[in-house]
């Protein structure tokens, strides 16, 4: 690593501690609102529906922030993965929930790897790779069940249980996953590879990184992810069809972006993305409690991206003088 690397690694880490302690807290003051003055906000039922919808989000946030630190934008495929991933899971679930599990997370992390290997590889926009990727996996997903909801036959009762009687099994799957995940990013030399790639990705390449390995990997990593989000999803209904998880892509970016993770890539963390997913996930619960309409949801949610972006640019810019 160079001395300027390791500046600008030093520089991104801050910057990506700040923006997720400017999200913790304003979390935290969102929260505190909400519990004073909306009555329905505290209850059990809302905290628990709560947890449940920001989990399965923010699995999937913490896994995309790899493609996003490499430096390759977003996944576009996410919403289709999942939906393919729901139907996997009610396919393969009279084989046993552990068994089902495994075949959805390792179809998705083969998803990503491919889609990986095609960026990487061969240097194809991410952004197209994954919109055609999309494509591709609705019309599996359409050929596979022709148009209807698989019903599965298991007992899935393990995963939608309360562990010491209150903390969701997707919550605590959530947090797991988002522990293991920084401990990757920042404690193993892959992380620190992926990190500087996309920081740099001319120079990395120059040191002797390997592109094609670490794009692939990241892709690898965020379809494993979005895969378990999709196992999850199932269970609750044991039931998969094509329509599951359509809004999942775009929360997950929304989480990712608010989380202080940089689009252009190498600044950013899991943890940031999971505080961002908790962020937009209470956002727009305190909404919907409020009144507001969906599609002004919708607008409160992009109007936040954009706000984001127009921040880290300004910040990049400033540092860059």
């Amino acid at each position: 690593m160079t001395l300027t690397e390791l500046k600008w690694s030093l520089r991104g880490t801050q910057r990506s501690a700040t923006a997720t302690a400017i999200v913790t807290v304003a979390t935290i003051g969102l929260a505190v609102v909400a519990t004073v003055t909306i009555d329905a906000f505290p209850t059990a039922s809302n905290i628990r529906g709560l947890c449940l919808s920001v989990s399965l989000i923010g699995i999937i946030a913490v896994g995309l922030s790899f493609i996003t630190i490499a430096g390759q934008v977003f996944s576009l495929s996410i919403p289709a993965l999942v939906a393919l991933c729901t139907i996997t899971f009610a396919s393969s679930n009279y084989l046993g929930v552990t068994t089902s599990v495994l075949l959805t997370v390792a179809l998705g992390a083969t998803v990503g790897a491919i889609q990986g290997v095609v960026v990487g590889r061969f240097e194809a926009d991410p952004i197209i790779v994954t919109i055609a990727t999309a494509a591709i996996l609705v019309g599996l997903g359409q050929l596979w069940t022709n148009g209807q909801t698989v019903l599965g036959t298991g007992d899935n009762t393990v995963l939608n249980m309360n562990l010491f009687g209150f903390l969701p099994f997707q919550t605590a799957v959530f947090l797991t996953v988002t522990i293991a995940l920084l401990w990757l990013l920042r404690q193993t030399v892959f992380g620190r590879q992926l990190t500087l790639f996309g920081l740099n990705e001319r120079a990395a390449l120059l040191s002797g990184y390997r592109r094609t390995m670490i794009v692939t990997a990241a892709f690898a990593i965020s379809g494993a992810t979005t895969g378990l989000a999709g196992a999850l999803l199932a269970a609750q209904s044991n039931q998969g069809l094509l329509t599951s998880g359509a809004s999942f892509g775009f929360d997950a970016i929304v989480a990712v972006v608010v989380g202080g993770v940089a689009i252009a890539g190498g600044i950013g963390t899991p943890l940031g993305a999971a505080v961002g997913a908790v962020f937009a996930g209470l956002l727009n619960n305190v909404a919907a409690l409020a009144g507001l309409s969906y599609e002004m949801q919708l607008v409160t949610e992009g109007a936040l991206i954009l706000l984001v972006v127009l921040m880290s640019g300004f910040l990049r810019a400033k540092s860059a003088r």
